[in-house]
């Protein structure tokens, strides 16, 4: 094990919940820091002070402003904390001789490749701001750290905050209708699959920008259809639209699959299966996923 001490700041959130508690099964002592024990608006010097006693070797970045639609009305907020914050975070690491991981997203892309998923070495290009404010962090990262580790992923789920999956699943129990789109496509990323590549990215020794999802690339309708195929539900309230006629406030990628060269990883349906078993654990009794 090259580290033994970790910080994850964004505990309380989809991916940090899910995180320590891996991290931590693995051996290593996991300091978790919720958005109120590390405010990302707080100085560099503010964060370092919180952060000595932890004595990290390693810093996951997994705290972020993550409203995609919200960075259109709260751009400013946005960019506080997915640029400004990371940028004092990253000071702070290096005060501290703490090697730094930040967890990025597909939507640094524009979605107009064709020629396949996209690349750890393919240029960014934002076309909304939560994009363009994560893109910045990683700047912030890259430009300032010799030793570092972006990560992106792309579509994440999980079983500890709402999501797409779960939006789905109570949809089609509710005979509600579900507008989804056909021309949408990406990846779908669960979470423990997610800890897992984070791991091995971690003891890689391979510093620099990776990609980490789950492998396959599929449109939010078929996705949607593949859900309710395997909880047992119908689709007939599945209705295909376009993403432009979904009149989201924030633009999206229409084509966001991360291609992962360094790792090695499941499928989206393995993954899939694998979140459905926490689903219906939790839905049966909640204490068990704790």
């Amino acid at each position: 094990m090259a580290f033994k001490n970790i910080v994850v700041t964004g505990a309380q959130g989809m991916l940090g919940q899910e995180l320590v508690p891996y991290l931590t099964a693995q051996g290593y002592r996991v300091t978790p820091l919720s958005s109120k024990q590390l405010n990302l608006l707080e100085d560099s010097h503010a964060m370092q002070h919180k952060l000595t006693l932890a004595e990290p070797d390693v810093i996951i970045h997994a705290a972020a402003y993550t409203n995609v639609d919200g960075a259109e009305r709260e751009p400013e907020l946005a960019m506080a904390v997915n640029k400004d914050g990371t940028r004092n975070l990253v000071l702070a690491a290096q005060e501290l001789g703490a090697t730094l991981m930040y967890i990025s997203t597909d939507y640094v892309f524009d979605g107009l490749k064709t020629d396949g998923p996209y690349q750890p070495v393919d240029r960014p290009n934002p076309v909304n701001t939560y994009g363009l404010s994560k893109y910045y962090g990683e700047l912030m990262v890259s430009e300032l750290m010799e030793q570092y580790y972006v990560v992106r992923t792309s579509w994440l789920y999980g079983i500890y905050k709402k999501n797409f999956v779960q939006w789905v699943i109570e949809s089609a129990r509710a005979g509600n209708e579900i507008r989804v789109a056909t021309d949408w496509l990406g990846t779908p990323t669960w979470t423990g699959n997610l800890c897992a590549a984070i791991e091995t990215l971690m003891n890689s020794g391979q510093f620099g920008i990776h990609h980490a999802a789950d492998q396959g690339v599929v449109s939010r309708f078929e996705q949607a259809q593949v859900i309710c195929q395997s909880m047992g539900l119908s689709g007939d309230h599945i209705r295909p639209i376009t993403l432009a006629e979904l009149d989201l406030p924030a633009n999206r990628p229409y084509f966001s699959a991360l291609d992962c060269p360094s790792l090695s990883v499941p499928s989206w349906e393995t993954g899939l299966n694998a979140y459905l078993t926490q689903y219906k654990a939790l839905t049966r009794d909640p204490s068990q996923l704790r």
